[in-house]
């Protein structure tokens, strides 16, 4: 009687990393086209905007900060050349609106402090309408000794921290 041998042939399993390599490598090229930067880093594809509208945000200038005198609310000279330099460029650009924000330093309460802050902010939208903003185009709020740019601690401080600031946004 013949023995019979059987022979069995060894199949390898595929190793793991042979089909989880091709796998990431497209989960990787999908996120890319999904969140492809178009020359802006931190941003996600998204339809252009018209050209009229990317050159008005393009060339709005930075418009700084408006600073004040403590416990005023009146501006500087240096204050009003701020705000007409503000005013040209929100005429130049008549989809931008603008978010003004009113701050103080520490000093005195906090209750006096939150007035005299939307004080601020109230009389930079005034003068920016009075310079022939329409108002729709204007918000303005304060926010009393909230978001200090500088320590209270020193003369110099305090005197940044009475600030408004001006952002612009595109209606």
């Amino acid at each position: 009687m013949t023995e019979r041998v059987k022979v069995y042939e060894e199949k390898k399993a595929m190793a793991v990393w042979m089909w989880l390599l091709p796998l990431l490598l497209l989960v990787a090229v999908f996120a890319y086209v999904l969140t492809r930067h178009h020359g802006h880093p931190g941003t996600a594809a998204v339809a252009p905007a018209p050209a009229t509208q990317t050159a008005a945000v393009a060339s709005f200038p930075d418009l700084g900060t408006v600073h004040f005198d403590t416990n005023k609310a009146t501006l500087t000279p240096e204050s009003q050349t701020t705000l007409q330099q503000a005013a040209a460029a929100m005429k130049a650009n008549p989809n931008v609106h603008l978010r003004i924000e009113g701050f103080t330093d520490n000093t005195g309460p906090a209750t006096h402090n939150h007035t005299l802050s939307d004080q601020r902010a109230k009389t930079v939208v005034d003068y920016l309408q009075d310079q022939g903003i329409d108002r729709s185009r204007l918000t303005g709020q304060g926010f009393a000794a909230a978001k200090q740019v500088d320590t209270n601690a020193t003369t110099q401080g305090k005197a940044d921290n009475r600030r408004v600031e001006l952002f612009s946004a595109q209606q």
